[in-house]
């Protein structure tokens, strides 16, 4: 259901490829990361763990630049800690950011509960915007 077009602002299909585009530059930005933090290689360490996995990040972000729901409910959904993701959505935004993807924002308040989500999403098919999803490649 969080993947709805009326909701992410893409189709399932263009969605499923930008994850697929963007999952060797998450890698770059996790092993930078983990260099920064511990001034060595990865190899050397167990690999850091995480329980919100590349397409949820990315979905997090999407969601979270569209208004669509709360990180807090989202969190909920996803069975995970809002820190967590939110740390996540960090992440993920500069993967936005650098495939120069532009999230229109959906009118009104983020949906706190399944009943206003399901309404974001009939809201979202009725008011959308002509190109809700755009790339700049």
């Amino acid at each position: 259901m969080l993947t709805d077009p009326a909701l992410t602002g893409m189709s399932r299909t263009a969605f499923e490829y930008l994850v697929a585009v963007s999952e060797p530059f998450w890698d770059a930005l996790a092993e930078a990361a983990f260099q920064r933090r511990f001034h060595r290689p990865r190899s050397y360490c167990h690999p850091q763990t995480s329980s919100v996995d590349h397409t949820h990040r990315l979905l997090a972000a999407i969601l979270r630049r569209r208004r669509a729901v709360t990180m807090t409910f989202l969190a909920q959904l996803l069975g995970v800690k809002r820190t967590n993701l939110s740390i996540r959505y960090q992440d993920a935004k500069r993967l936005l950011d650098l495939h120069r993807i532009l999230v229109t924002p959906i009118p009104g308040s983020p949906a706190r509960t399944l009943e206003q989500l399901h309404a974001r999403t009939t809201l979202a098919e009725t008011v959308a915007d002509s190109e809700p999803f755009q790339s700049g490649h």
